[in-house]
């Protein structure tokens, strides 16, 4: 299978400009954080998803903080993605406002509903949508937990909405079907920048999977194969991915970190986020979901916890269990983390 890598040749070259050096080629990555912060600037507005975003950059120890909007949570959340694959940032602190489009509340429910009833990854037929103030809620029942964290992924990427609260519930009275599964693999390949630029063709017979195509490293490839383990799948074979090192994108690559290490990472942000001064989050992570539990004295410090949390290496979904009760302040006199770590 022939791969294009115009893309990342591309990247590449707006790259080097933005680093002021005319000679960068894909053997050399950013060397400190001002070349890390341009790194992850250029590469965002080399993304076509992200057109109509403004994104500012800075880091500070490996931690990312983004400033400035997007026109959905789905661009934020790639933004965030983008910053957290380059290999020296181990979290972000995600400050990205989501720009009012001025339509309707109303008018944000139904588009959510279609964009949910139209996706071939899931039967929404059982899910409805609630917005208030562009925070939407969506309500009703799901067959998997792949479906549950499907319908909020499909749910961001209606421009206008800047916060979702799942509610829904998992009945696990569904088969998944090869057709679905497939849906959610190629979602997963076009959202993570690793693969941008690149063509991977997934197959899918009775719950299995075949991958083919090409990437630029094993650490690639090997998350490729991680993340193609869904719900319904019983082995994926990846023999047909070849690893080119031509399309590589150094200072980026595959991390498949421990759970320790995953919680590490988001501690390290909440600590940073001026967002969160208030509030007491604790976060476990198993079977690659991270459980959010605490405190927060508001929706919006709520969703500032989430929105650190998600698009970590090694982390699939978010479960946000943290309860907001207005007034609420850390006692920091105490000595409570602002982030427990439990695994």
């Amino acid at each position: 299978m022939k791969t294009s890598i115009f893309s990342r040749s591309a990247r590449w070259l707006l790259l080097a400009a933005a680093l002021g050096t005319a000679g960068a080629t894909p053997e050399y990555g950013p060397d400190d954080d001002a070349e890390t912060a341009d790194f992850i600037a250029v590469d965002v507005q080399a993304d076509q998803r992200m057109a109509g975003s403004k994104v500012e950059v800075a880091i500070d120890n490996g931690i990312a903080t983004l400033t400035g909007t997007a026109l959905s949570l789905d661009q934020a959340e790639r933004a965030a993605a983008r910053a957290l694959t380059t290999d020296s940032v181990r979290a972000v602190v995600n400050r990205l406002e989501i720009s009012d489009p001025g339509t309707s509340d109303a008018q944000l429910a139904d588009r959510t509903e279609l964009r949910l009833k139209n996706s071939l990854a899931l039967d929404a037929s059982r899910i409805r949508v609630v917005v208030d103030d562009r925070r939407a809620v969506l309500l009703g029942q799901t067959g998997t937990w792949d479906e549950q964290e499907l319908a909020r992924e499909i749910a961001s990427e209606v421009a206008g909405i800047r916060q979702i609260d799942n509610r829904l519930e998992v009945t696990f009275d569904t088969i998944r079907t090869d057709r679905a599964i497939r849906a959610q693999i190629e979602r997963l390949v076009a959202d993570d920048p690793l693969y941008a630029g690149l063509r991977v063709n997934v197959e899918v017979n009775d719950g299995i999977v075949s991958l083919a195509g090409e990437v630029g490293s094993t650490g690639e490839k090997d998350q490729l194969v991680h993340r193609a383990h869904v719900t319904g799948v019983t082995e994926v074979w990846a023999d047909d991915i070849m690893v080119n090192r031509d399309l590589a994108m150094e200072g980026m690559s595959g991390k498949v970190p421990s759970g320790t290490t995953v919680l590490k990472s988001l501690a390290s942000a909440i600590s940073k986020d001026p967002r969160l001064d208030r509030a007491d989050v604790h976060a476990a992570i198993d079977a690659k979901v991270i459980t959010l539990t605490g405190t927060a004295p508001s929706e919006d410090a709520r969703a500032a916890a989430e929105s650190n949390a998600r698009g970590l290496p090694g982390a699939w979904s978010i479960a946000n269990q943290i309860q907001v009760i207005e007034g609420t302040a850390r006692n920091s006199s105490a000595g409570t983390p602002l982030a427990t770590i439990e695994e």
